[in-house]
């Protein structure tokens, strides 16, 4: 019988991990035992692979053909295209680890807009270093304090 973790070698003992209440079996062979035998952060993937709640129905990733079982066996993806086939499935266990869902979280990020004095700010950075850059100290300086002068403005506009 092949090894649960890595799929390439004969499995020679069976290990009943308990993770969050959750009970999971695996056959593992001596190398990937010996990784679990260290406590390395490998075994800690494969206790939160335990935590992980298998869908009622196996899901395929049309792209490369990864399946859910694979997933939670050993927790690595096929392809690019797997992290949206497989969300239902990984949600719940970022939500567990982050307390929420991380794309959600970097989505909101991204859809804040910006202000045009930031971008304004930016610009001006971008100008002062080019001035020292070319050892233009006075321009850098006189750039230096308008950006001051708009972080001011800014703060004052957001009290």
């Amino acid at each position: 019988m092949k090894c649960d973790v890595c799929e390439k070698r004969n499995a020679i003992a069976v290990l009943t991990m308990i993770a969050n209440g959750h009970s999971v079996t695996r056959r593992v062979c001596p190398i990937c035992m010996r990784k679990l035998q260290k406590g390395d952060a490998y075994a800690a993937q494969m206790a939160m692979l335990g935590t992980m709640e298998k869908p009622k129905e196996t899901i395929t990733c049309k792209n490369c053909g990864w399946t859910s079982e694979k997933l939670i066996r050993n927790g690595h993806m096929g392809c690019a295209e797997c992290y949206s086939v497989f969300s239902p499935i990984i949600q719940p266990l970022m939500e567990r680890l982050n307390g929420k869902f991380l794309h959600e979280e970097i989505r909101n990020q991204t859809e804040k807009p910006v202000s045009e004095v930031k971008t304004q700010i930016e610009k001006l950075r971008e100008e002062m270093f080019s001035a020292v850059h070319e050892e233009n100290y006075e321009r850098a300086a006189q750039l230096r304090d308008a950006i001051r002068a708009l972080k001011a403005e800014e703060e004052a506009e957001g009290e």
